[in-house]
């Protein structure tokens, strides 16, 4: 049944992902964006013998944006994770935490074991986030991402 189900929320967010539609701003919660992305990628991460971490903060606001755009970031980073570690010998591991940062922003972390490759923040900035990098040692790296809780983005 569990596998009946997250197949038809997996067809339900990927037709979504890719129709076009009109942008449709609302409050979003960012740590049930997660749990949907990491459900529709599980298949990809048990394919290359990864280890898949989540540590998400109860008490995460909600945030002001369109749902889809952001669950293409999440899609992305999730992604380029998987795909840094595809060839990587040793330990494989994706860690997505969410936490409130300094500003009371909802901070997201993406942080793997393998080999970089570049990402667009442009979806972020128009929410009126921001994504930036950091390394991991030995290897990898970790994407954080803040969004503000009410509009603040560029238009």
């Amino acid at each position: 049944m569990r596998i009946v189900k997250d197949g038809t929320r997996a067809v339900g967010i990927i037709s979504l992902l890719f129709k076009e539609r009109t942008p449709e701003r609302g409050l979003v919660d960012v740590k049930e964006v997660i749990r949907e992305m990491i459900v529709l990628l599980r298949s990809e991460s048990t394919r290359y013998n990864m280890s898949v971490r989540t540590e998400l903060a109860a008490d995460l606001p909600q945030v002001m944006g369109d749902r889809v755009p952001l669950q293409q970031v999440m899609m992305k980073l999730i992604i380029n994770s998987i795909d840094a570690m595809k060839d990587v010998d040793g330990t494989r591991e994706l860690a997505v935490e969410s936490q409130r940062a300094e500003s009371e922003q909802p901070m997201v972390s993406v942080s793997d074991t393998g080999v970089r490759l570049p990402i667009s923040g442009s979806i972020v900035e128009s929410h009126g986030g921001r994504l930036w990098a950091a390394n991991n040692f030995p290897r990898g790296a970790s994407f954080y991402l803040t969004l503000p809780t009410k509009f603040e983005a560029h238009e």
